[in-house]
């Protein structure tokens, strides 16, 4: 008798990965072999390009898919379109991907003829997967009268032929219907493709609403459409891990770069914590990003995400500063990678920064601007948690991560909390201007830092040609003066004689 461990493993769905994998980290897995799913969209969203892909994912493998359709377009005019994506190849055609038209079979015979064709084609080809594109226009067909009756029983036939030979089905269609229509609720999944044409940021969305038996990511989910095919972007707070750091002493530090600053940190920055470098335009944050990557080393290697300067101009400013980062550059201890401000969404932004840090192996990462660049693509309740998942995920590869963040305020301001980094990273420095008499000057004020006591003094500082150099706090110098005072009225003391 088999064990009820033995009994839940075989009674686990069967998968069937469609070839893109992000697809299938939303779908819990990947589709599930036997089942039937629609891909609901409007025109222009995807869905033909979403089917023929996965169809050649699966030739590539050496499985077989049938596609049906009911739609107009020929194929050769398919093919053509197909022929501008990377996964199309014409030579696995008939073989291994067949392409029927259905519709004659529909509009002179009936939908019974439908199904027996259908049942014909599934024999002779012994597809893996079956696509029937424009699946619909069935009902253009059928009796208005018994029209749902009809319908519902030609998607229970097809739920039955997918479960009786093993065959994913895959149903596209261009139509909006209620949820309650019996595709959706006779059809183990529901995909849906958005095309949001916001005036201010138009973006395409893929949407899981139901798959039987699985763990899927809900939420809109990112894609665009590029050679490659459908580029799918999961949100990036779905399924993060808790913030883990890898395996390193709790007061393990990482030196910033500035001595000034590790002083005042107590040691320096702590290993697998995140700090937000906050301050105005021009008071310095990217030179502090630039000296804590300046400190990579083969064992600490560094990452630096920016979204205007290139790296050309970044290892300039950074030679302006006495920090030979070009070296380092050239070597691979420090990489440098630019992410246009302008075309990618906000997740498509957070996984080209996880997968740089994961091929880097990068332990210093520092990310310039992030919160600017990404204020346009989202609100501030998902930027917070875009934020914070993001961070979870680097801290998890063993990254200790500095941000910089704009904000407005000249001077010491009287408030951040409309700041998305403030409620969560460990550590802020806010950069800021002072006056000092007729002058203006910039300071250095340590808000927080995790776990650790710190210098609570504001500090001057100055931009030099070797870095950037902070002054001792007013604390500091007026404790010096009073011990030397001190010290001159002791009698011997020597001091003043």
């Amino acid at each position: 008798m088999n064990s009820p461990t033995d009994q839940r493993a075989s009674a686990r769905l069967a998968r069937f990965e469609s070839g893109l994998p992000e697809l299938d980290d939303i779908l819990g897995g990947g589709f599930a072999a036997g089942a039937t799913y629609v891909a609901q969209g409007s025109p222009g969203t995807g869905k033909t390009i979403l089917a023929n892909q996965i169809c050649f994912a699966q030739a590539a493998r050496g499985r077989k898919s049938l596609y049906l359709t009911l739609m107009s377009e020929s194929f050769s005019q398919m093919f053509a379109f197909l022929g501008s994506h990377d996964f199309f190849d014409l030579t696995r055609i008939p073989d291994y991907i067949y392409y029927a038209s259905a519709y004659p079979t529909l509009r002179d015979e009936g939908i019974d003829a439908l199904l027996h064709l259908i049942v014909q084609e599934i024999r002779e080809r012994r597809p893996s997967l079956l696509v029937f594109d424009g699946f619909l226009a069935i009902g253009e067909f059928l009796d208005p009268k018994r029209r749902d009756n009809e319908f519902r029983r030609f998607l229970n036939e097809l739920g039955a032929l997918a479960a009786q030979n093993r065959i994913t089905m895959l149903l596209l269609t261009n139509s909006d219907r209620s949820p309650s229509s019996p595709e959706y609720t006779m059809i183990d999944g529901w995909i849906e493709l958005i095309d949001d044409l916001s005036p201010h940021q138009p973006r395409r969305e893929l949407v899981v609403h139901k798959h039987r038996g699985s763990a899927i990511l809900r939420g809109r989910h990112d894609y665009r459409i590029a050679s490659p095919g459908l580029v799918v972007h999961p949100r990036i707070e779905a399924g993060a891990p808790a913030r883990e750091p890898a395996a390193v002493s709790a007061s393990a530090r990482l030196a910033s770069g500035i001595a000034g600053l590790d002083a005042m940190m107590g040691g320096g920055i702590p290993a697998g914590s995140t700090t937000a470098v906050v301050g105005p335009t021009g008071s310095g944050k990217t030179t502090v990003g630039l000296h804590f990557a300046a400190g990579a080393t083969p064992a600490e290697p560094a990452l630096f995400v920016g979204f205007l300067d290139s790296a050309a101009r970044l290892v300039a400013k950074a030679a302006g500063l006495g920090l030979d980062l070009a070296p380092k550059v050239e070597a691979g201890t420090t990489q440098i990678l630019r992410i246009p401000p302008v075309g990618p969404q906000i997740d498509e932004i957070g996984w080209r920064i996880v997968a740089a840090v994961e091929a880097s192996g990068a332990r210093r990462v520092v990310i310039d601007g992030l919160a600017e660049t990404c204020r346009s693509l989202a609100d501030e309740a998902r930027l917070r948690c875009f934020l914070s998942a993001l961070d979870d995920r680097l801290v998890a590869l063993g990254a200790t991560i500095l941000h910089t963040c704009e904000v407005p305020d000249l001077l010491f301001p009287t408030s951040l909390s409309t700041g998305q980094f403030f409620p969560v990273v460990d550590n802020t420095l806010l950069l800021h201007y002072a006056l000092s008499g007729y002058a203006v000057e910039r300071r250095a004020t340590l808000l927080k830092v995790r776990d650790s006591d710190f210098d609570h003094h504001g500090r001057a500082f100055r931009i030099t040609g070797n870095g950037l150099v902070l002054d001792a706090a007013a604390g500091d110098e007026e404790a010096g003066a009073a011990d030397v005072s001190t010290a001159a009225r002791r009698p011997g003391s020597g001091v003043g004689s």
